[in-house]
């Protein structure tokens, strides 16, 4: 069968203990379980799904693909995740997209010298959507002495360099540099949110290795809005909370989607419907007891973040 994602003719199928589901062990891209209501909803997007199959495969993790992360039932299986949340946390940057796709090509490399066999599109291996992506990424790889072999023409092999090599180590350490493990809080500090941050947002943050920052715990002597600009940009992600709609967040969630870097999206349930309609089309967590809040955000962070 073809891979419903790569569309990879090296594909086999069969029916999952989940119900109207489908396991699929896919040679190019991986093993995942598809379900009938995700199914209509990989269109044009599958190749991104593939390259999420790769990198959670690479974590010991097995996607199960929902149509959205508000369908996941209570009681979903470690893996599951909405097709629209991995396809809002695709890189939008093209340097991520390279450093992510330079770690894959670092995963699958067992010894030194070791050829890659690089073949069509698309590559999620290469994070890459079609042959000229494939074209591209290889290429720019060569330029900057990251990978050797033959980058102009398909199928090729290519072997990660020294150079290459240590680059993804340093990678590995942080994608985005060595504070990669903060992760910025922008929400009301409202006395009534208390215990939404301690036990809700920061455990949940904790709980996937991370630390939460909230910048009203740091001491400093500069204006708070400069501290605000410099800890966003020293974050790897940032959660919104948007219960009771302060304008500073929307500021701040806005600040870091300029970034180029994930933004995930909480509100209280009470406080949902007052979301402002700029931001109302995004998939925010929807919560109402702080217990709810960790448990759900540390789902969302599994699924889409890179740790």
């Amino acid at each position: 069968m073809d891979c419903p994602l790569c569309k990879c003719r090296e594909c086999n199928g069969y029916p999952a203990v989940e119900r109207n589901s489908t396991v699929i062990e896919c040679k190019n891209c991986g093993n995942f379980t598809l379900t009938a209501q995700a199914s209509p909803l990989i269109e044009d997007n599958g190749w991104k799904l593939a390259a999420y199959v790769v990198e959670q495969n690479r974590r010991g993790n097995t996607p199960i693909f929902y149509s959205s992360q508000r369908s996941l039932p209570s009681d979903a299986l470690a893996g599951s995740v909405g097709v629209d949340a991995v396809i809002q946390a695709f890189p939008a940057s093209v340097t991520e997209r390279l450093d992510r796709a330079l770690l894959n090509l670092a995963a699958v490399t067992k010894r030194l010298g070791q050829l890659i066999q690089i073949n069509g599109a698309p590559n999620p291996l290469l994070l890459a959507q079609d042959g000229i992506e494939v074209f591209f990424v290889i290429q720019q790889f060569g330029q900057e002495g990251y990978v050797k072999g033959t980058t102009s023409s398909l199928p090729t092999q290519i072997s990660l360099t020294a150079k290459g090599l240590n680059r993804a180590a340093d990678l590995q350490r942080g994608l985005f540099g060595p504070l990669n493990k903060q992760v910025f809080v922008a929400m009301s500090f409202d006395k009534t949110l208390d215990s939404a941050w301690t036990d809700g947002l920061k455990l949940g943050i904790e709980d996937c290795h991370y630390t939460a920052f909230r910048v009203d715990a740091k001491e400093h002597n500069e204006k708070i809005c400069d501290v605000i600009v410099a800890e966003i940009r020293k974050s790897k992600f940032l959660v919104a909370d948007f219960s009771l709609h302060r304008n500073g967040v929307y500021f701040e969630a806005g600040m870091m989607m300029g970034l180029g870097r994930p933004v995930i999206f909480t509100c209280r349930k009470e406080d949902l419907s007052n979301a402002h309609f700029d931001t109302r089309q995004y998939n925010h967590i929807e919560w109402e007891t702080p217990a709810e809040l960790r448990e759900r955000l540390k789902r969302r962070i599994q699924a889409t973040i890179i740790p």
